[in-house]
């Protein structure tokens, strides 16, 4: 035991110790704590024979080696008896070290026990630089693969060091066979070729291989100077030649079969020959064998003949190797059959097939069709849930492409994309806080909720007068509360059907995006996303307007890090995000939000602050486009509060600020078609903030008009008279003559005087030849003249839209939105006319649009109910108005009341003033009752009852109005959709009393029956009602039949009987009031006369079907009819044997009660008496209900019906004796 010391002891006893140490070790009585065994050995040790099996089976590695029947290693034993000791340790220098002779078998198996030394760390002096220009990386980022030599077989070296060797074999001679009987012997490293390309004859040979003889002989550089002495002396030409035919014979050379194929050496021939052979054997007879040629089977290597010669592959798992398969030709598809759509990476939609390339390779992937570019929508929703970051960040961002392009409208009728699954998708993406997923997830529900189309449409409008107005894109909700009413809670699923925006809503997003513009503060992208979301949750509706206004945090979060207080003489930089910036993202939804409501506007003043900050930004000097959009941005806000009365006061602080501005752009600002689009908005959105606070009549502005009128003046003439001279134009500088023009009109109506400078600049642009190009666009850029349908706009059922583009169209929008498109400004201008009382310039005004109202007279109105269409329905509006007011002459009466009478039901339900001054001024007019339209009349004499209708017109439009219900009360610039979308009259509104009272009778009475004096003089008030409403109808139905029919004709006529024939049910005897019946019966008439049109099968307009109402109306019919003549003319109308037989089975089968009632004279017929008779009845139950009609005293002798039942029955019966 060696002893250690211990406290006390001194330096004499650590000496004594070591002495004994030291004594003790030379004895050998120690043994060291780590042992050290030897595994090598100079000569071969054998393991001791403990039991014959002990042996150890050598791997698959070893055998290849060929050490199979070697003498193996035995494990050295480590015992008391027999070991191995290290003795001292002494320092080796490295530079002697010898390499000790170890036996090939070691390196295999064992490691070598090499000691490691460290001395000191020298820096190294380099001379000379070492050129580490290595090899570039290939474009696939892996190393080309190469081929394996089937020649070289398993040896004493493996085959990868044989390949290695053979490759990077030293530059010597290697012997090449040839075609001749002599072998010459080629240098790898001067590149000769194997035979002569130039020559071709029997001797080509022999002179190549003395050539090669003799360039063997030269050195690399002798080679080099003779071929440039050669390239000196010979013609040019004559060197081109012989290139081009040494390029043809090498490319030849190359596509020939056997052309460059190297043959196997001598040893291995026997081998190559074998597995030909048995390739040969394995294959079908007629199969060509392709295994010579390896690059058929680059990507399909399980399919190659070779595959099971191939080193390590005699037990092939395919299973495994299913993704290493080469993509398949692609299958031929009929293109009439649908199939999976596939997208790539930036969400557009690929073909069936396409090449594969190195462009395109990226979107192969071994999936369901792996033969198929891109990723299914069934595969992107399964990645964006993966494990996998960057497979999420794909996922996301090419759904967020599918969207943008679905959006466009890029895939309408081509792909039905699943809204309600992708809001699901993107939403949950929305959870994660991770910026990398939340920017794709963020911006795929943009594209998903945000049309940035239709926004990019609005924003044009600014500086226009609509553009003061916005949509409420609210869906409807009646089919949500129907399904709330059945079942106790509507699923999230069920509702995202219905309305996206709502089940948006239940999803607490308001929370979501707080927290991520607060405490993720993600990068600008990110934060715009977020904004542009919640501005178009602004435009779904007040009420979500309000849960945006009154979401506190979020509302904060907003305004202090978007909207701050500061200048805004910057360049725009996706750093100024959460740097004290503002964002203009955030202040466009402040404007949104202004425009909704009086409330909500009052809010963002008074307890978000909001005044202070646009004040700053709008009172800050700018030097950039972003600084005047955020400007443009805050003018606008400041007009919409101005609509509410919001913020007077903090606008009449702003006035001397406006007044400069507004002398610049006077001063600076043009609208020739090379300035700036920008400064003309910005320059017009001044002057609409001028109009809106010149409009504000209860306040005291004499200073302030002291000031702007003359600069409204003198940019209005400096403006007009550029726009006379100018000879192209576009709309967008066109704004800001319609802001001019406005504020003109808001000054004609306060100061209610003529302004001589804006008569005469209206004089000189209306013979200008600017104002002529201006209205040779005019048809062209006409929605109502269009003749697009809502079928070809891009439309959802559950997100609403405005439906701004056209993908089909060459400008991709609507008409009106077209860069030339003059409406806007033509609006604007005629509204101002309206107020000129100059007649002379009225007339030549109305003059230069006569080609437009010749067309629109002719030609049905399209996508009335589109929001954009508004601008040219005033327009119109305002031509009409305009025509009221001027003496119009008599040729041209019959236009302008055409023009009238469609606009009435082109107009929407908010329209009801323009709809009240069209009623009172043109429709029920007399004065626009042309002579010639009066002629039409004579027919009818005064004993008909007629020669009223002219008198009563007053009773008729009082009837009209009373149904319409012209009592509406304005509720501002945000005009809701059913107020935008619906029309306020129908198409066929010459109708609507008549449908109105139809409707009534049908509802159930649930009132109490009502005895005595009052209740007998209410029902004959309301049965004097009826009647007047019924005869008012009659009268102005008959009048535009007969004066009007043009007006009519998109009507169809079937649609139009069935209007008639709902006066039969409206009452039970109203229609045998003598007055009534002669209307009835003139209107019957004059239908009759088109019976050709007659179609009872198809679709009608306002009912469901008529088989539902034919049957209504026989009920009524056997109920009621007295045998009126005119209520049997009408069912007898789809009894002709033109029409579908089961009418007439309905009629003599189950209601035969009908017949004995049903006739009226030949004269009242709609068809001739033979349409009844011919072709004669072939079917038998038809045949057999008029027997029984007529055996059972049914029907009357004599009667039309019993007319029409024997002639069939007689006909029949001769039929039947013939055969």
């Amino acid at each position: 035991m060696i002893k250690r010391p211990k406290p006390g002891e001194d330096e004499d006893d650590l000496l004594r110790m070591q002495e004994e140490f030291l004594r003790e070790k030379s004895k050998n009585n120690y043994q060291p704590a780590a042992q050290v065994t030897n595994l090598r050995r100079s000569e071969p040790t054998k393991r001791p024979n403990t039991s014959d099996s002990a042996t150890r089976k050598p791997s698959k590695y070893a055998q290849s080696k060929g050490l199979k029947n070697q003498e193996k290693r035995m494990k050295t034993e480590v015992g008391s008896s027999r070991r191995s000791l290290v003795g001292d340790i002494f320092e080796k220098n490295a530079q002697e070290q010898t390499p000790s002779q170890e036996n090939e078998d070691d390196n295999v198996y064992y490691p070598k026990i090499i000691p490691k030394l460290l001395g000191d760390i020298v820096e190294k002096n380099v001379d000379r630089f070492e050129d580490l220009n290595v090899t570039k990386m290939p474009l696939q980022g892996f190393p080309v693969a190469t081929k394996r030599d089937l020649n070289i077989a398993p040896g004493k070296k493996s085959i990868q060091s044989q390949e290695f060797e053979k490759k990077h074999k030293k530059p010597g001679e290697m012997e090449v066979d040839e075609a001749g009987s002599s072998n010459v012997k080629i240098s790898n490293y001067k590149n000769l070729p194997t035979k002569s390309y130039i020559l071709s004859s029997n001797e080509a040979n022999d002179i190549h291989n003395e050539n090669i003889k003799l360039l063997n002989t030269m050195s690399e550089n002798e080679i080099l100077e003779e071929q440039q002495k050669l390239l000196c002396s010979l013609d040019p030409k004559l060197i081109e030649f012989i290139k081009a035919k040494r390029k043809l014979s090498a490319t030849e050379t190359k596509s020939a079969p056997s052309s460059g194929k190297r043959l196997p050496d001598t040893d291995n021939f026997k081998q190559y020959v074998e597995n030909k052979m048995d390739i040969s054997e394995s294959m079908d007879p007629g199969q060509t064998s392709t295994y010579d040629n390896d690059s058929l089977w680059e990507n399909d290597v399980l399919s190659h003949p070779l595959v099971n010669k191939w080193l390590h592959f005699e037990s092939l798992e395919k299973d495994k190797l299913e993704w290493m398969k080469g993509i398949e030709e692609s299958k031929k598809i009929n293109t009439e059959e649908p199939y999976e759509a596939r997208f790539d990476f930036k969400g557009y939609l690929l073909p069936y097939t396409m090449e594969y390339t190195e462009n395109t390779k990226t979107l192969f992937h071994h999936g369901e069709e792996p033969h198929r570019p891109g990723y299914s929508l069934t595969e992107l929703f399964e990645l964006s849930r993966s494990t996998i970051t960057q497979q999420r960040v794909m996922a996301l961002n090419t759904l967020a492409g599918v969207l943008e392009y679905y959006s466009a409208g890029t895939y309408k009728d081509v792909l039905e994309i699943p809204l309600s699954k992708f809001f699901f998708v993107i939403r949950i993406a929305m959870d994660e806080n991770k910026t990398i997923i939340l920017e794709p997830a963020l911006k795929a529900m943009r594209n998903l909720l945000y049309n940035r189309i239709d926004e990019a449409c609005l924003d044009a409008l600014l500086g226009f007068e609509e553009g003061t107005k916005q949509p409420c894109l609210e869906n409807d909700k009646s089919e949500i509360k129907e399904l709330e009413s059945k079942e106790s809670e509507l699923k999230d699923f069920h509702l995202a059907e219905i309305d996206i925006i709502a089940a948006l809503l239940r999803t607490d997003i308001l929370q979501r995006l707080y927290y991520i513009l607060e405490t993720v503060q993600p990068s600008f992208n990110c934060v715009q996303y977020a904004l542009q979301i919640l501005t178009r949750l602004a435009r779904d509706s007040v009420e979500t307007t309000m849960k945006i206004v009154q979401a506190e945090n979020l509302m904060q979060t907003i305004i202090k890090c978007f909207v701050p207080i500061t200048s805004i003489n910057f360049a725009f930089n996706p750093q100024i995000v959460y740097n004290g910036k503002p964002v203009l993202a955030a202040i466009k939804l402040l404007r949104i939000l202004s425009l909704q409501s009086q409330e909500i506007g009052h809010l963002l003043v008074t307890k978000y602050n909001i005044l202070k900050a646009i004040s700053e930004y709008v009172s800050s000097g700018v030097d950039g486009t972003y600084g005047l959009r955020i400007q443009i941005e805050a003018f606008c806000i400041l007009s919409n509060l101005l609509n509410f009365g919001v913020g007077l006061e903090n606008a009449l602080s702003l006035s001397p600020i406006v007044g400069t501005c507004l002398h610049k752009h006077v001063q600076g600002t043009d609208i020739f078609i090379n300035s700036s689009v920008i400064s003309a908005t910005h320059c017009a959105v001044i002057l609409q903030f001028v109009n809106k606070l010149l409009s504000c009549d209860w306040i005291n502005l004499h200073n302030y008009k002291q000031v702007v009128y003359p600069l409204i003046k003198e940019g209005t003439q400096k403006w007009m008279a550029q726009l006379a001279q100018s000879e192209n134009y576009t709309c967008a500088h066109l704004r800001l003559m319609c802001a001019a023009l406005d504020c003109c009109k808001t000054m004609l109506l306060a100061e209610k005087m003529q302004m001589k400078f804006l008569n005469d600049s209206l004089k000189n642009l209306v013979t200008s030849r600017g104002y002529k190009e201006i209205t040779k666009n005019l048809t062209t850029s006409s929605n109502l003249l269009s003749g697009i349908e809502n079928k070809d706009l891009h439309l959802v059922k559950n997100l609403m839209s405005l439906a701004g583009s056209v993908i089909d169209s060459a400008q991709k929008v609507l008409p009106l939105l077209s860069v030339l498109s003059p409406i806007p400004f033509l609006a604007s201008l005629f509204n101002l006319l309206t107020l000129v009382t100059d007649k002379d310039i009225a007339t030549s005004f109305l003059e230069s649009i006569s080609t437009y109202l010749n067309i629109l007279m002719k030609k049905s109105p399209s996508i009335c109910d589109n929001w954009f269409t508004r601008i040219e329905t005033d327009f119109v509006f305002a031509i009409v108005k305009l025509s009221v007011q001027n003496e119009i002459p008599e040729s041209k009466k019959d236009l302008f009341y055409t023009v009238a009478s469609k606009l009435c039901y082109i107009l929407r339900i908010d329209k009801i003033y323009e709809l009240d001054y069209l009623f009172n001024n043109v429709v029920f007019n007399k004065q626009w009752f042309t002579a010639e339209r009066l002629l039409n009349l004579v027919s009818l004499s005064d004993a008909d009852g007629f020669s009223k209708a002219l008198t009563s017109i007053e009773d008729i439009k009082i009837c009209y109005s009373m149904v319409v219900n012209l009592n509406y009360k304005n509720t501002g610039p945000n005009v809701v959709l059913r107020k935008w979308q619906e029309p306020i009259l129908p198409r066929d509104w010459i109708y609507l009393p008549i449908l109105s009272l139809y409707s009534r009778s049908q509802e159930v009475d649930s009132t109490p029956t009502v005895v005595g004096d009052h209740a007998k003089r209410v029902a004959a008030q309301n049965t004097a009602e009826k009647e007047f409403i019924v005869t008012c109808s009659l009268e102005w139905i008959l009048f535009n039949e007969l004066c009007f029919p043009d007006l009519l004709n998109d009507i169809e006529i079937t649609d139009r009987l069935c209007r008639i024939m709902c006066v039969f049910l409206c009452d039970n005897s109203l229609f045998l009031d003598k007055k009534i019946k002669l209307l009835l019966q003139k209107c019957t008439q004059i239908l009759f006369k088109k019976n050709n049109a007659f179609n009872f099968d198809k679709p009608l307009v306002g009912l469901n079907n008529f088989q539902d109402f034919y049957t209504q109306f026989l009920e009524q019919f056997q109920s009621v009819s007295y045998g009126d003549y005119v209520f049997a003319a009408c069912v007898l109308v789809p009894l002709a044997q033109r029409h579908n037989i089961k009418w007439r089975k309905l009629l003599w089968s189950e209601y035969a009660g009908c017949l004995r009632a049903l006739d009226c004279p030949e004269a009242m017929l709609c068809y001739e008496i033979n349409d009844y008779f011919y072709p004669e009845e072939t079917d038998e139950s038809l045949i057999r209900s008029y027997s029984q009609a007529l055996s059972g005293n049914l029907l009357r002798p004599n009667t039309i019906s019993y007319r029409i039942a024997s002639h069939h029955v007689e006909a029949f019966k001769k039929q039947i004796n013939k055969i």
